[in-house]
């Protein structure tokens, strides 16, 4: 009996031994569960959070450089890459992997701007070495890939003239041999291939007189706009690659006043030379900022078309007003209903504020087709003249007073001084370019300003 306890009580000890090692604290129990994804992609900038079901987790990266974690397990994406983020409790630990690519790319512009050819801009992306450019005849599909190097613009040559293409962009780079790239693709930005037919980029030193001249534009009278110049060939030049237009004034410093018909500058125009329907036009400029001056890159209709203005009707491509600072610009159309006289139906117009207008140049055009006219500053719509608008029966191109805008037009580079946009005529923001003496002894000062076109091109 003595001996069936003792055995008895073996049997229990060794028992009690057994549960104690089954139930006490193991890497069993401390095991590393993951609840979010095991395998990360960041873009450069971005931010991700590991989820993990136990308690006191440490986090460490293998490359800081390419991504950091924070203690509460928050991941920064570096630079493009991979490494990996050990997960850490007690004595068990798991990794996930990240994947830095390059950020997103936002495409800036697409123009037309060679024959058969376009433009392509779009802004840098921290890290990239290069970019993916793709383009296609179709929105969502047919896309080819030209790989360019470490630069925020390309031309894509040979296009099809009178298709439009849709671009779209990617960045890349390349780490240790292995390409990263942008995990998802640039806004899709478009534009139709123009073929170049008609352009002056004002190289060499003279006019090109078989495309330019001011056989009518001269004289004054104010052009019923009270503008108070006269046009003479005399005060413009080609010059360092552009059309140098330069008004000009006298000034009385007596009477502290500009002196009466002393007003001169140039108007060219391609009339009789150059003339066409429908196409993109583009003049990049720079403008004067003289108190008093009137810029403007316009064209007119052939007076044989619908009659003289403004049956013939006008499109002002840019002009500047009276402001102080010359800088609003703009862009409008004139025809028999909606010409900006008192007799019409108001003017149509968009007034947009170009900061660098007088300091840097800028493209300013339209896109005008056999439906509407858009008008564009550096490759951006500005607005749109539809005559469908303004017509009861939505027929609007088939009536002429709205639509006189299809037929041949022709292109005009003037400076006004004074008038309707010019406002009052200064000094201010003029040049003092020398002296005029006169037999009386007296002495006048001369002011100048300048306009300058680079260049002037017709797509169609």
């Amino acid at each position: 009996m003595k001996m069936l306890k003792k055995v008895t009580a073996v049997i229990l000890t060794l028992a009690v031994v057994v549960t104690l090692v089954s139930i006490n604290p193991s890497e069993t129990n401390a095991k590393v569960t993951i609840k979010s994804k095991k395998k990360v992609t960041l873009a450069v900038g971005k931010k991700s959070t590991i989820k993990v079901k136990q308690k006191g987790a440490k986090f460490k990266s293998s490359n800081k450089k390419v991504a950091t974690v924070s203690k509460k397990g928050k991941i920064t994406a570096k630079k493009p890459g991979t490494c990996k983020i050990t997960v850490r409790v007690k004595k068990s630990s798991k990794k996930v992997t990240v994947k830095v690519v390059p950020a997103a790319v936002k495409v800036k512009t697409a123009k037309n701007l060679t024959d058969k050819g376009i433009q392509l801009k779009w802004t840098s992306v921290k890290g990239a070495t290069g970019y993916n450019v793709y383009y296609s005849t179709k929105k969502k599909s047919g896309f080819k890939v030209k790989k360019v190097g470490k630069t925020t613009s390309v031309y894509l040559n040979n296009l099809n003239v009178g298709s439009t293409y849709y671009f779209k962009v990617k960045a890349r780079a390349k780490v240790k041999g292995k390409t990263y790239l942008s995990a998802k693709y640039s806004n899709v930005i478009s534009e139709k291939v123009r073929k170049l037919v008609w352009n002056d980029e004002f190289n060499g030193t003279t006019l090109d007189s078989s495309k330019w001249h001011n056989q009518g534009a001269t004289g004054g009278g104010g052009y019923g706009n009270n503008e108070l110049q006269n046009y003479q060939m005399d005060y413009c030049e080609v010059k360092n690659g552009n059309l140098v237009i330069k008004p000009q004034f006298e000034y009385n410093p007596r009477t502290k006043s500009p002196v009466k018909n002393s007003y001169y500058s140039t108007k060219l125009w391609t009339k009789d030379k150059y003339s066409f329907t429908y196409g993109k036009v583009e003049f990049r400029a720079k403008m004067p900022k003289g108190k008093g001056t009137w810029a403007a890159c316009w064209m007119l209709g052939n007076e044989t078309n619908y009659g003289s203005w403004p049956m013939c009707g006008e499109i002002d491509v840019l002009e500047t007003t009276s402001d102080w600072s010359k800088t609003v610009m703009p862009q409008s159309i004139h025809c028999n209903r909606f010409n900006g006289m008192p007799t019409s139906s108001g003017n149509k117009y968009k007034h947009t504020t170009v900061s660098t207008a007088t300091s840097a140049y800028h493209t300013y055009g339209i896109i005008w087709n056999s439906k509407e006219i858009t008008f564009t500053i550096d490759g951006k719509e500005t607005w749109t003249y539809n005559p469908n608008t303004y017509s009861a029966t939505g027929n609007g191109t088939s009536n002429k007073d709205i639509w006189p805008f299809d037929k041949p037009f022709y292109l005009i580079i003037n400076c006004a001084i004074g008038g309707t946009l010019g406002g009052e005529v200064g000094t201010d923001f003029w040049t003092k370019a020398g002296t005029k003496e006169y037999s009386t002894g007296n002495v006048n000062d001369i002011y100048q300003d300048y306009m300058y076109v680079d260049y002037v091109r017709v797509y169609q």
